[in-house]
C-alpha cells in the first residue's frame, strides 16, 4: 500500500506540481489549499504533512504544533516548506522534522519526503 502524504499549499501551481510529483514517486496524495480542521487531518492518518509556512488564515507552523501536541499526529512527520528567510526557525519553534526553501529543485522534495516517510 502507499505512503499517504497530506499537502496544504495555497498556490495552485505548486499544490499541483507537488501532488503530481510525489504520486510519480508512488505516494498517494491529499492535497488541500488550505486547512480544513485539525479533526479532518488526524482522520486522514498520513504517513507524512507538507504544509506551507505562509498560509492564509494560520501559519504551517501553527498547524504543526497543534499535531505535535496531539497522541494520534505526534509522531508523524512534517515538512515546512515557504519562501519565508524564517522558515529554519519556525521549523526549530514547531518541531518539524523538516523544511525545504523555496524556490526548490523538485527532486530535493521528493528526497526529502522519502527521507522522512519510513
Amino acid at each position: 500500500m502507499p505512503k499517504h502524504i497530506v499537502v496544504i499549499e495555497d498556490n495552485y501551481d505548486i499544490l499541483t506540481i507537488i501532488t503530481a510529483l510525489l504520486e510519480d514517486e508512488g505516494y498517494r496524495v491529499t492535497a488541500f489549499p488550505a486547512l480544513t480542521s485539525i479533526e479532518e487531518l488526524t482522520e486522514l492518518k498520513p504517513d507524512c504533512f507538507i504544509f506551507d509556512e505562509q498560509l492564509p488564515y494560520v501559519s504551517g507552523h501553527i498547524i504543526c504544533m497543534l499535531l505535535k501536541s496531539k497522541a494520534p499526529t505526534k509522531g508523524i512527520p512534517v515538512i515546512l516548506i515557504s519562501a519565508s528567510n524564517r522558515l529554519e526557525g519556525y521549523a526549530g519553534l514547531s518541531e518539524a522534522d523538516a523544511w525545504l526553501q523555496k524556490p526548490f529543485n523538485i527532486k530535493d522534495l521528493a528526497s526529502l519526503v522519502a527521507s522522512v516517510v519510513k
